[in-house]
């Protein structure tokens, strides 16, 4: 996975005073030496299906298992969970906070690792380590090493896309591997559904306890040069294995890591307390354990269909933030009618609208800050502050939904509802920032203010960014 690497040297950010971004004149250097003039479109679609179909549902497929067992919490408590762990009072809101402990701290140190090993290596490193941690006799503590071993995968596979897909391309294969938090859900409540329908107390257990090296074996000596070449027309690729700390000061001083940071901090806040919530919320409306588990499933359905497609416009038009608003919105609209509805249709809608607009609103930020970050060091260590960010509100949220405001849960809706709205604000703030900053850059090479995607190996478009 190492073929295709970035340049740090070259794209190395420089920081002035006035600007958070590069304005030397290397940042827009012609990559002569490295460019192959004139791409063969026949040997590029093969390489697009061949990661179409091996690395996207590779990932997708490990993040549909992680996602279950992060989120399985939630089904659960529905059972008899507390009691036969004998948790009192607050004891289940620690419990989800420990698994988010380990989950940050791990953020930075993975992505670097990534860099210094190979994502083939590391990942599946990360993952034995996950699969060992569910073994473990203490639960608080396999929920804290299940979330360091998370963090070589969620926020590792963002930067490893990213080295195989160009700009306009990335967040509609992102969805896919998003969409499997999407399905985790979806599946997590039919088997709870199952599992406590008919295993409970099977054998005397409760229902909850049940259990740049590519290879050439895959990639054919032209498809490695090409994966190399479309890196290298965007400015972004090459074999340079180093840490270049000059990128990860520019990263912690970008602007735009700590504003994506913020908007996708507001949108986890809303998916994590969803995702572990939904089935307490539904039942709060008046639905049996079981009947809340199977009504937990539409929502995710119509939740991962929404990011696919949702995800797929961003990418046919270029454009991040729009959809972000769009999505924030409709997320605000789902959480009022929680809030004002004592209508059970209309509660329920409001659930559905949450579900179409906060997945998407997360795939997007990170493809949004991916796009806008030069070299491997810069994106890896901007990718996973924001993850680290984001999961801080993410571990906020676990304690938002409090059985004594049960059955309406003001509180948490009301949360969710702002953090929605701080999402939205930020998003029209930043677009107006790199709008700007598109403009300054335009008056240096000339150009356009807006990434078009269409000549990838074009000055304009390697120095342009992402809207």
């Amino acid at each position: 996975m190492r073929a295709t690497k970035i340049n740090e040297k070259r794209d190395a950010s420089v920081l002035t005073d006035d600007h958070s971004f590069s304005s030397s004149e290397s940042h827009y250097e012609s990559t002569e030496e490295h460019v192959i003039r004139g791409r063969d479109p026949i040997v590029e679609k093969r390489l697009l299906r061949k990661l179409d179909m091996c690395l996207v549902p590779f990932v997708s497929i490990m993040f549909l298992f992680a996602s279950l067992d992060r989120t399985n919490i939630g089904n659960a408590k529905l059972g008899s969970f507390e009691n036969d762990l004998a948790l009192q009072g607050n004891d289940f809101h620690l419990a989800l906070m420990v698994f988010y402990i380990g989950y940050l701290a791990c953020q930075i140190p993975s992505n670097l690792a990534l860099k210094l090993t190979t994502p083939s290596l590391w990942i599946g490193f990360t993952t034995i380590i996950w699969h060992c941690s569910d073994s473990q006799s203490i639960w608080s503590d396999s929920r804290f090493v299940l979330g360091c071993a998370e963090a070589g995968l969620g926020p590792c596979v963002p930067l490893l896309l990213s080295f195989w897909y160009q700009r306009h391309e990335l967040a509609s294969r992102m969805s896919i591997f998003m969409s499997a938090s999407s399905l985790a859900g979806c599946f997590g409540g039919i088997w709870a559904y199952l599992i406590m329908d008919h295993l409970d107390q099977v054998q005397g257990l409760a229902s909850w306890r049940c259990p740049e090296t590519a290879s050439e074996r895959w990639l054919a000596p032209d498809e490695k040069q090409m994966a190399i070449q479309r890196g290298v027309d965007e400015g972004r690729n090459s074999g340079d294995d180093t840490v270049e700390w000059q990128q990860v000061y520019g990263a912690l001083m970008d602007y735009n890591t700590w504003i994506v940071a913020l908007i996708n901090g507001g949108a986890v806040f809303c998916h994590t307390s969803f995702s572990i919530f939904l089935p307490t919320v539904v039942r709060s409306m008046g639905f049996e354990a079981l009947q809340a588990q199977l009504l937990s499933v539409p929502p995710y359905v119509i939740g991962c269909i929404s990011l696919l497609v949702t995800c797929r416009i961003s990418d046919r038009i270029r454009q991040r933030a729009l959809l972000i608003m769009g999505c924030s919105v409709l997320t605000m609209i789902g959480y009022t009618f929680l809030l004002i509805g004592s209508n059970v249709g209309l509660q329920y809608t409001g659930v559905i609208l949450v579900a179409c607009g906060n997945s998407p609103a997360i795939t997007l930020g990170v493809a949004w800050l991916s796009n806008n970050q030069r070299g491997h060091t810069r994106r890896g260590v901007s990718l996973s502050s924001c993850n680290m960010v984001a999961q801080g509100f993410a571990l906020l949220s676990t304690q938002v939904y409090r059985a004594e405001d049960a059955p309406y849960y003001r509180l948490g809706h009301g949360l969710c509802l702002g953090s929605a709205f701080v999402a939205l604000t930020l998003a029209c703030v930043l677009r107006y920032l790199l709008v700007r900053e598109n403009n300054r850059r335009d008056k240096q090479i000339g150009g356009t203010s807006t990434y078009s995607g269409h000549n990838e190996s074009s000055e304009t478009n390697q120095s342009r960014l992402m809207l």
